[in-house]
């Protein structure tokens, strides 16, 4: 019963967890980056204007944002009181892949590196897996319609908030929840194993610097309505705009720009788009958009099917 309880009031302390993209910090730190970037588009700094905006209403409040909030509930309720119980934490999951390559494999060679040296070599390659394991299944689930089903809750929202991150449908949210967990399992785990005695599970927890700083460079305007773009270094990090392309509801942007961080990974798989000059989007699964994509098969199946489950209701 506590946990169930816990789960239900987690929400409530996101903005105080720096392991989530709601941290106070990295809110308080896209705020600062929205400021700068309409000042610099509109060539002047209004700050009444500014903060008008901010507090609009019907930004806010909305049956979109409504939906983001509700999904952010439900979520966190499922995760706590279903998921962990039943899949083990990140902590756990560690532990348990330390054990087994120690059972498998015995003693692991003596490595003797710089404490700096091992938290610098664990945070690049955690970093980039769990970049491209996000890519990975970010891009299955706009490609089979099975999962697309899933996946267009997260498309569906009208208008972009910080919360939108968390407008997942439950199916979607377990899977990320088992990819993380495998990754960081896997990694960390590893990484016990091969520097036993020099690092520990509970320690290891803690390293995800790269993480932490790209989520203070404005990862909540990933979704927002403000066009920050990174020009010519969006050949190797995806910039907020890039994501905004990603969700807006016009057929050219189907199926573009999947990455989180990396943009080597839509590079490679040829769906990715730079942002570009500055232009407003329409989010959403219009039903043009849907229209428009269903005449086009060399589109992916995540318009088509949406369009296709539209018609049937």
């Amino acid at each position: 019963m506590e946990s169930v309880l816990d789960a239900i009031l987690s929400p409530l302390s996101i903005t105080l967890d720096p392991g989530r993209r709601l941290f106070w910090l990295f809110l308080l730190s896209s705020l600062v980056l929205a400021s700068i970037t309409v000042a610099v588009q509109q060539r002047r700094f209004d700050l009444r204007e500014q903060l008008r905006s901010l507090g609009n209403r019907r930004y806010w409040f909305n049956r979109s944002t409504a939906t983001d909030g509700g999904l952010l509930f439900l979520n966190s309720l499922i995760r706590g009181s279903l998921l962990i119980p039943l899949l083990g934490s990140h902590l756990a999951g560690t532990i348990l892949v330390g054990s087994w390559l120690q059972s498998q494999f015995g003693d692991a060679p003596s490595l003797n590196l710089a404490p700096v040296l091992i938290a610098i070599t664990y945070t690049v390659v955690f970093f980039i897996t769990e970049d491209f394991s996000r890519f990975a299944l970010h891009t299955v689930m706009h490609k089979f319609p099975v999962l697309w089903h899933f996946h267009r809750t997260h498309h569906s929202a009208t208008t972009l908030t910080p919360l939108t991150v968390h407008r997942v449908h439950p199916v979607e949210m377990a899977l990320y929840y088992l990819r993380g967990l495998v990754v960081f399992s896997v990694i960390s785990g590893s990484f016990v194993y091969l520097f036993r005695g020099q690092v520990s599970g509970v320690a290891i927890l803690g390293v995800d610097c790269l993480g932490f700083l790209f989520n203070a460079l404005g990862a909540n305007l990933r979704h927002s309505h403000i066009f920050l773009s990174f020009g010519r270094l969006e050949r190797w990090f995806i910039s907020p705009a890039q994501h905004q392309i990603h969700h807006s509801s016009a057929v050219e942007h189907q199926d573009r720009n999947f990455g989180t961080c990396l943009a080597i990974w839509d590079r490679l798989l040829n769906s990715w788009t730079p942002a570009g000059k500055r232009r407003d989007f329409t989010f959403g699964l219009t039903e043009q958009a849907r229209s428009e994509a269903i005449k086009n098969p060399a589109l992916g199946p995540g318009f088509q099917e949406a369009y296709l489950q539209a018609k049937r209701s």
